[in-house]
């Protein structure tokens, strides 16, 4: 059955993920986050819900313990005071290019046999299936 590999090959991300990133103290919904605010900084905590498709309560919790581990900081947005903008700190922008080391290492592991057209394929058909499954109701 076709979703038995992708439970598999997901549970095996996340061991990797956690091993991987268990120096910087942070877990496998954490640095999605960390990912998120430097592509978009100053957003709120629901925007990187949103643009994660990670639920608000592993955000609320993600962004408290990066808060910690001073990775970032939240400012009140001048314009709504109920919110809050959130950013990376110098600690944050510096693990950056860790992560991305880690993911990349990840994806020569898993693609290792597969040539540049097969990925393009496999990266088409695994989003529509994704794109499908989202209208299940």
């Amino acid at each position: 059955m076709f979703s038995k590999y992708i439970s598999i090959t997901y549970r095996q991300y996340q061991y990797y993920m956690r091993k991987a990133l268990k120096k910087y103290k942070i877990g496998n919904s954490d640095y999605p986050i960390l990912l998120c605010l430097n592509n978009n900084p100053g957003i709120c905590q629901n925007e990187v819900s949103r643009l994660t498709k990670l639920n608000k309560s592993l955000i609320s919790k993600g962004v408290k313990k990066l808060i910690e581990y001073k990775y970032l900081h939240q400012e009140y947005d001048i314009h709504h005071k109920q919110k809050q903008q959130l950013f990376l700190t110098k600690s944050g922008e510096k693990i950056l290019p860790d992560l991305e080391d880690i993911i990349n290492h990840w994806k020569k592991i898993i693609f290792k046999d597969l040539t540049a057209s097969e990925i393009e394929t496999l990266y088409k058909a695994i989003k529509k299936i994704d794109q499908n499954s989202m209208t299940i109701k």
